[in-house]
C-alpha cells in the first residue's frame, strides 16, 4: 500500500519531468527521471517483496490461565515463527483493552531469517473485573524510504476472565476499618418456638409438649396447675442482592469503575451477612444479562457471583418493573431486597402503576451518584460545567428517591465511600423488624 506521501512524491516528479520538458531544462529532466526511477523501483521492490513476505509471518499466543483477579499479574508469551524462504522485517504490536496495565516486549521490532522463531514476553494487569479481549496482533512493514505501509492483522484473539481483587475485599472485611459492621453480630429477629432461649411460661394446654412442662412453677397459684416453657430462637431471613448492570454502571474512570465497585461493595456486605448466618443471594440484570444466583447460607453463592461477573461485562439497559415482576416471580421465601442502580438516563425511567411494585417483600433502593466516578481537572471552566451537571443529577436522583418512597420502597442516594454503610445500615433495620414466615 503506498502511502499519501508516496503518490505526493510521484505527482511532483511527474510534474517536474514534464516542466523540465516544456522549458528544455535537459539537466533538470535527467535529474527528474533519476530520482523518478529510485521512487518507483523502492514502491515496486517493497511492495513484490517485503509486502508479500509479512503474509509468511506466524504468531501464537500463550496465556497461562484464561481467568485471573483484578490488579494480578498475567504473563503472556508471543512466539513469531517465519515459515517463508525469505528475511522478514517487522513491527508487531498486540491490542489490549484500556483496562489492563501493561509491561514488558507487547511491541517491538523483528527480523527473522528462514525457518526462524522467536519469543516475546510481556505482563498484563486488569484494574477492573469482566472478560475483556487480547488481541489480534497488528504486524506491520514499511520501505526504507517510508512511502509504503503494509499491515497484517493476525485474527488470533484470546479473552481472560477478570474476578473481584482479593486486596479490595479483605481491605473493606478487615476488623481495622470495619469491625463495627462486621463482627458485632445482628440477632434481633426471633420467633416463640421450641427455640434456644428460654421467654417465658404459660399455662399448660393439652396440645403443648410435655417436655418443655415447668416443674418449678407446678402448683404456683391452686396446688395443680402445669405451665409451659415458651423459648425463642433467631429468625433468619434471606438477603438478595438485585444489581443494575447495563450501561448505566458501566461510568467512571480508567482507574475506577462504578460496577466494579458496586460489585466489590456487594460481595464484602455478603460477606458480613453470611456471619449472622443469614442467606445471601443475587440478580443481576439489564435487557442484555438475566442472571440469578439462588441465596445460600454459605460462601457458594459469593463465588458463583464473582464467577458470573468475570465472564460478563454491564451491557443493555434497565428498567426496573421488568425486574420487579422478575424477584417476585423467584423469590418465594421471606426476603430483604436491596436493589441497587445509579438511574443514569431517566428515559429509561418510567414510574408506572404503584401497584406494579407490590411484590410482597422489603425492597430497599439504593441510587448510587455518580459524581465519585467523574474524572478531576484543574481546567476552572471543566470544574464550573461540571459541577452544574452534579447539581442536576443529584437532583433528579433525589426526585427518584421520593418517588420511590411515595410508593413504599425504602429509598436513599449514596455515594461510593458510604453505600456499603448504607446497606448495612438497612440490613440491620430490616433484621430488626423482620416479622416474616
Amino acid at each position: 500500500m503506498i502511502r499519501k506521501s508516496g503518490y505526493l512524491l510521484l505527482a511532483i516528479l511527474s510534474y517536474g519531468i514534464f516542466e523540465a520538458i516544456l522549458l528544455g531544462y535537459p539537466y533538470y529532466i535527467a535529474l527528474a527521471v533519476i530520482l523518478f526511477f529510485v521512487v518507483s523501483s523502492d514502491i515496486i521492490l517493497f511492495n513484490r517483496g517485503p509486502a508479500i513476505d509479512l503474509y509468511n509471518v506466524d504468531t501464537e499466543r500463550i496465556i497461562p490461565g484464561k481467568t485471573s483477579r483484578k490488579f494480578q499479574k498475567v504473563n503472556i508469551e508471543i512466539i513469531f515463527r517465519n515459515k517463508g524462504k525469505k528475511r522478514v522485517y517487522f513491527h508487531y504490536f498486540d491490542t489490549l483493552s484500556d483496562v489492563f496495565e501493561s509491561s514488558g516486549e507487547y511491541e517491538g521490532f523483528l527480523s527473522l531469517e528462514p525457518g526462524d522463531e522467536v519469543k516475546r514476553h510481556y505482563l498484563i494487569e486488569s484494574i477492573a473485573i469482566g472478560k475483556y479481549k487480547i488481541g489480534p496482533v497488528k504486524v506491520y512493514t514499511q520501505d526504507p524510504m517510508k512511502l509504503c505501509l503494509v499491515e497484517y492483522i493476525i485474527p488470533r484473539i484470546d479473552e481472560v476472565s477478570v474476578a473481584p481483587a482479593i486486596s479490595d475485599i479483605h481491605t473493606q472485611r478487615s476488623e481495622r476499618l470495619s469491625n463495627f459492621i462486621f463482627y458485632m453480630g445482628v440477632h434481633y429477629s426471633r420467633k416463640v418456638g421450641q427455640g434456644y432461649d428460654f421467654y417465658g411460661v404459660r399455662q399448660y394446654t393439652e396440645s403443648d409438649d410435655f417436655r418443655y412442662v415447668a416443674w418449678n412453677r407446678y402448683g404456683a397459684i391452686n396446688g395443680e396447675d402445669l405451665y409451659i416453657k415458651q423459648m425463642e430462637e433467631e429468625k433468619p431471613i434471606d438477603v438478595i442482592f438485585a444489581m443494575d448492570y447495563s450501561w448505566n454502571v458501566n461510568q467512571g474512570t480508567a482507574e475506577k469503575r462504578m460496577f466494579d465497585r458496586i460489585v466489590n461493595v456487594v460481595i464484602n456486605a455478603s460477606y458480613a451477612i453470611l456471619k449472622n448466618h443469614d442467606g445471601v443471594g443475587f440478580m443481576v440484570d439489564s435487557s442484555a444479562h438475566d442472571h440469578f444466583i439462588p441465596p445460600t447460607k454459605s460462601e457458594e453463592s459469593v463465588k458463583n457471583l464473582e464467577k458470573l461477573v468475570s465472564e460478563i461485562r454491564p451491557d443493555g439497559t434497565f428498567n426496573i418493573l421488568p425486574l420487579m415482576d422478575k424477584l417476585k416471580k423467584k423469590i418465594k421465601k421471606n426476603a430483604l431486597i436491596f436493589l441497587i442502580s445509579p438511574f443514569s438516563y431517566p428515559e429509561a425511567f418510567h414510574g408506572g402503576d404503584p401497584r406494579d411494585y407490590k411484590i410482597g417483600k422489603r425492597v430497599f433502593m439504593f441510587l448510587v451518584d455518580p459524581r465519585d466516578f467523574t474524572e478531576s481537572k484543574e481546567d476552572p471552566v471543566y470544574k464550573k460545567l461540571l459541577t452544574s451537571a452534579e447539581i442536576v443529577e443529584r437532583g433528579y436522583l433525589n426526585n427518584a428517591a421520593k418517588f420511590f418512597q411515595s410508593i413504599g420502597l425504602k429509598s436513599s442516594v449514596a455515594r461510593e465511600n458510604d453505600l456499603l454503610m448504607r446497606i448495612m445500615s438497612e440490613y440491620r433495620y430490616g433484621k430488626m423488624t423482620n416479622e416474616g414466615y
